[in-house]
């Protein structure tokens, strides 16, 4: 497959994406300081490829320009290559993997076909899955203490309670 190359959304003419979910950098000249005589001058920036750095979620993050947030590179695909997403979608990675931000492995979609989507590949969204949150519903309900579960479970003690108190996982009958 070819790799194309587009101007990030906002950063046109500094910085491009990939359709293979990679961002790189363009040559271009910026302006700097001496640190001596505090004299300005304009220097040259070659272009690289950026290294993305992953977070806890296992998405990937760049970081374009000095002081800004990073931005999940999976979002700068899709806006280069699709557009901004419709009112209340989000990006899907559709083989489960968020480190693969290949064009052809997005899609946007609803939240609730994120969360499928990662059950139906049959890994967690959250810490705990479906059959853990029946699991601790029942040892509630057994009486086992809220501290016992959560570690057992390797989660926190308002976790469980939240469970017990039906403020979270309630979707799960």
């Amino acid at each position: 497959m070819e790799e194309i190359w587009k101007d990030v959304p906002g950063y046109e003419g500094r910085y491009q994406v990939s359709n293979m979910g990679r961002v790189k950098s363009l040559e271009r000249k910026v302006r700097s300081v001496n640190w001596y005589t505090h004299k300005e001058f304009w220097k040259t920036v070659r272009e690289r490829i950026l290294r993305p750095g992953p977070v806890q979620s296992g998405h990937l993050y760049v970081v374009l320009g000095h002081g800004e947030a990073g931005v999940p590179v999976h979002q700068l695909v899709m806006r280069a290559f699709v557009g901004e997403p419709p009112e209340g979608m989000e990006v899907r990675h559709l083989n489960g993997d968020p480190t693969d931000n290949r064009l052809e492995n997005l899609k946007y979609g609803s939240r609730t076909e994120n969360i499928l989507d990662v059950f139906y590949q049959g890994k967690r969204w959250r810490k705990l899955s479906i059959n853990d949150v029946i699991y601790v519903r029942f040892a509630v309900f057994c009486g086992i203490p809220d501290k016992v579960l959560a570690d057992e479970l390797n989660v926190t003690q308002p976790t469980i309670a939240n469970i017990r108190k039906g403020k979270s996982y309630q979707w799960i009958k």
